[in-house]
């Protein structure tokens, strides 16, 4: 008989695997999110009010576990210094309703309406796109996990000779039992873009009333 020995993984290697994983992973909540959605859309048959209540809820705890593995994944590009900033132009408006858009279909359970307030004298920038995005959403995530998806959120954007400023606002915050493990991640991930851009975090205040978030990148 053949005999053969475990290979253990080195650092390198297990980065990479822990990577793949993650990529598993996405794979069964990718099924449970499509059957879920199939039945809530009745092609299986009526459902009744509380088969159609429960079936979301577990519908909105998948998009969350699967939004979890996608940040891990994300983590690990970051650490392994898989990114590069791509800037292009935008038109911001249009970026920006965009953006909240996605971010919204993507976190239905989330009651937290957004605004936008444009006080940048042009109306096209140059950004990365999606690390931009990536940043936003991190941050909109951030603060609907701080404040379990309640209060309203501004957005307003200005600029100066040299970077663009983006100042998050949240206001009716009624913080009880937030989930740490989430806010830690999408924390680390948006100061993660933020530096890649060379930008830089100028505000970060929370407490049972408001928060406020305030960062700038280069223009």
């Amino acid at each position: 008989m053949t005999k053969s020995q475990i290979e253990f993984p080195t650092k390198v290697d297990m980065e990479e695997k822990i990577s793949e994983w993650a990529h598993d992973l996405r794979s069964p909540f990718n099924h449970v999110l499509g059957f879920t959605k199939m039945v809530l859309k009745g092609m299986s048959g009526p459902l009744t009010d509380q088969q159609t209540e429960d079936l979301t809820t577990a519908y909105n705890s998948a998009l969350r576990a699967i939004s979890q593995v996608n940040n891990l994944i994300e983590i690990a590009r970051l650490q392994r210094g898989e990114k590069e900033v791509n800037r292009t132009t935008q038109e911001l408006q249009a970026y920006l309703d965009q953006t909240i858009a996605q971010w919204q279909k993507n976190n239905p359970w989330v009651e937290m309406p957004i605004a936008t307030i444009l006080t940048a004298g042009s109306s096209t920038v140059e950004l990365d796109r999606q690390q931009t995005a990536w940043i936003l959403n991190g941050f909109f995530s951030y603060l609907a996990a701080y404040s379990e998806g309640t209060g309203s959120l501004t957005l307003e954007i200005s600029e100066d000779a040299n970077s663009l400023n983006f100042k998050l606002h949240q206001i009716g915050i009624t913080k009880k039992g937030y989930d740490e493990m989430t806010m830690e991640m999408f924390a680390q991930i948006c100061q993660a873009y933020i530096e890649l851009q060379k930008g830089e975090i100028l505000q970060s205040e929370l407490d049972e009333s408001e928060a406020v978030v305030q960062f700038s990148l280069p223009k």
